[in-house]
């Protein structure tokens, strides 16, 4: 919201309960060049980790969500992942949310990262520390316990978690 009022498309009302308003300006923000559409992949444990899709699988290639550029930045190599499970709910990450994933290869300790097991063929998506020569991969739910992972070259990291898009309850 802050950013929409920044490009003057949006004026808030402080004193209001929801005091949104669009702006003369607003009818501009979305033009068809604003407009990214980002693949849905498929799926990414928030819980237990899911095993890796045979290769036989196929992407959900066909689905993608619509985003707009102001909201992503660079959207190149950009991909999505519906959130299957509960362990990042204190990171306010349910299950059913989308998460947009930018692809990297090394985290850093606290970045909410979509990672492979090599070792169990089982991917999940956690807080990530690499501490003393170990893993941790660290659940946003004080019911769940960490994944410790005793040798890091276990740990494939395939993402990074840029944004989430929250499922409405009843939506």
């Amino acid at each position: 919201l802050r950013r929409l009022e920044d490009h003057g498309y949006l004026s808030r009302d402080r004193e209001v309960s929801r005091g949104l308003k669009l702006t003369s300006e607003s009818p501009g923000l979305f033009t068809p060049d604003s407009i990214v559409q980002i693949p849905l992949l498929g799926q990414i444990a928030a819980g237990e980790p899911l095993p890796v899709p045979s290769s036989d699988f196929s992407l959900m290639a066909d689905e993608t969500i619509e985003l707009t550029r102001g909201i992503l930045g660079d959207p190149d190599e950009l991909y999505a992942l519906r959130v299957k499970g509960n362990s990042m709910i204190d990171a306010l990450v349910n299950d059913g949310d989308i998460v947009i994933m930018r692809p990297i290869n090394r985290a850093e300790n606290g970045e909410m990262v979509a990672v492979w097991l090599t070792d169990r063929d089982e991917t999940t998506l956690k807080y990530f520390y690499h501490e003393n020569g170990k893993v941790r991969l660290q659940p946003a739910n004080p019911q769940m316990k960490p994944i410790i992972i005793d040798n890091p070259e276990q740990v494939k990291v395939q993402g990074k978690v840029v944004l989430v898009i929250r499922r409405m309850e009843g939506a």
